[in-house]
């Protein structure tokens, strides 16, 4: 439950993401141009009623893959067992990986509020990564929020996301690696499937 909600919380602040062009302007731009878009597409009234629900959700993912690196993501959760896998494995899990998070956070972006996104600190990591920090605010409680980004060319990735001080990366490889450790691969894509299978029920 802490994984969706922390999760949850990531793509809210994606909607909320303002303009910021100090320091790493250019990532932060990209971001917002995302934010737009995904913006644009829940404002879009053709898209409210229940029979559109999938391709909304489908749009919206698009948007969200072409600004998170779900690759590198799914390499830095599966730690040292990465290069173990063969390739084939390697793709089997990055799809079904990105799967689940399009299963589970989809939903939280579509129920998103009017929470203010403040800065408070954003500055390089070293050459051609980022870190900003932020902070969503709402009546009851401040979220911080920190992004990890690197750069591909000319363009800026989201590769891991730290809520209230945990990493979505670390979170997600203890579990990865637990079960590789218990289960092999075969059973880690099992649970992973299983957990698709019912977030899509929902």
């Amino acid at each position: 439950m802490r994984r969706v909600s922390l999760w949850g919380c990531a793509f809210l602040l994606l909607f909320f993401l303002p303009s910021y062009s100090k320091g790493g302007g250019g990532a932060a731009d990209q971001l917002k141009q995302s934010v737009d878009r995904i913006l644009e597409l829940l404002g879009d009234s053709s898209l409210k009623s229940p029979d559109k629900k999938l391709e909304r959700r489908n749009r919206i993912f698009k948007i969200v893959e072409e600004r998170f690196d779900f690759g590198e993501m799914s390499k830095r959760s599966m730690g040292e067992y990465w290069p173990k896998l063969s390739e084939a494995e390697q793709k089997e899990f990055e799809v079904s990986f990105s799967s689940l998070l399009e299963n589970t956070y989809i939903s939280k972006i579509e129920r998103y509020s009017n929470q203010r996104v403040e800065f408070s600190e954003s500055r390089p990591k070293g050459e051609k990564f980022f870190y900003v920090h932020t902070e969503i605010v709402s009546a009851e409680r401040v979220i911080p929020v920190d992004y990890s980004l690197h750069q591909v060319g000319d363009q800026w990735f989201v590769y891991d996301v730290n809520i209230e001080g945990v990493s979505l990366v670390t979170n997600y490889r203890s579990q990865f690696l637990e079960t590789m450790r218990k289960e092999g691969f075969k059973g880690l894509m099992a649970k992973i499937a299983e957990k698709a299978r019912q977030l899509e029920a929902r």
